[in-house]
């Protein structure tokens, strides 16, 4: 367990200090909050978010995943997937899982309103990924429980879901200069900065379209995706409220689910 937390924490961090070095190097838009502030206190809830998680829901999600192997719950134990194969497949079903509560998140309401702390944001770098409200981490995970039980993962495929997971959301909220042709091939096979950023857009149905978060074959299948043809598409950033300010301060934040717009 303790290498299980090194390897998590590092890749954490490795991949948010890489990324955040290229966007200084060759950014793909122009900021106009000072970086240090937006690391300081994206990175600081962040830290402070994962803590509350482990605390309130690393037991639920471990008894559960327990109780689903030990009980061979789940469709991934009918089909008696092991190995690589499972973990491949484990990766590829809760990538799913994800597209849908993503879009859940933005079609019911009370889910929206945890949802848009994360929408508030009037820029996007890999800062933003770590900019959610914990009522919203803490719903997620509740409702992965149930994914667990049905589908039933292996410890390891799990681990390297939320893996994947994390990396490939710093991934497509970064603020990186990728020539959009070069866009075009990777938004192919898994989400790229381009396709996420539309969906941070502030133009009308923006928010409806590109849930996806690791593969983006989900949007195509569903039919949610949107290819942005030009760089107009995808400025400005965030939610017609709250705007200024206000959207880089805890308390305004921690108080989104409750305010009335």
């Amino acid at each position: 367990m303790n290498l299980l937390f090194t390897l998590r924490v590092g890749s954490y961090f490795g991949a948010f200090a890489s990324l955040l070095l290229v966007e200084r190097l060759a950014p793909f838009a122009g900021s106009e909050q000072r970086k240090s502030s937006r690391v300081i206190f994206h990175l600081g809830l962040g830290v402070v978010n994962s803590i509350v998680l482990y605390a309130v829901m690393a037991w639920p999600i471990y008894l559960t995943l327990s109780f689903a192997q030990s009980n061979r719950i789940g469709l991934s134990n009918f089909l008696g997937l092991t190995g690589w194969v499972e973990i491949a497949l484990t990766a590829i079903a809760l990538d799913f899982w994800d597209y849908w509560m993503h879009r859940a998140n933005h079609r019911i309401g009370i889910l929206w309103r945890f949802h848009k702390a994360h929408h508030s944001d009037m820029e996007l770098d890999v800062t933003t990924a770590s900019r959610f409200h914990i009522g919203e981490l803490i719903i997620s995970n509740c409702v992965k429980c149930l994914a667990i039980l049905a589908w039933g993962p292996s410890f390891w495929g799990l681990v390297c879901f939320d893996a994947f997971l994390t990396g490939a959301s710093q991934f497509h909220h970064s603020n990186i200069g990728i020539p959009l042709g070069i866009q075009d091939v990777i938004e192919k096979i898994i989400v790229s900065p381009r396709m996420h950023r539309y969906h941070h857009a502030l133009h009308n149905n923006c928010t409806n379209t590109n849930f996806s978060t690791v593969l983006s074959v989900w949007d195509r299948i569903c039919g949610s995706y949107h290819w942005a043809r030009e760089v107009s598409e995808l400025e400005p950033i965030g939610l017609f409220k709250p705007r200024g300010p206000l959207t880089m301060q805890l308390k305004p934040l921690l108080l989104t689910p409750i305010q009335k717009n």
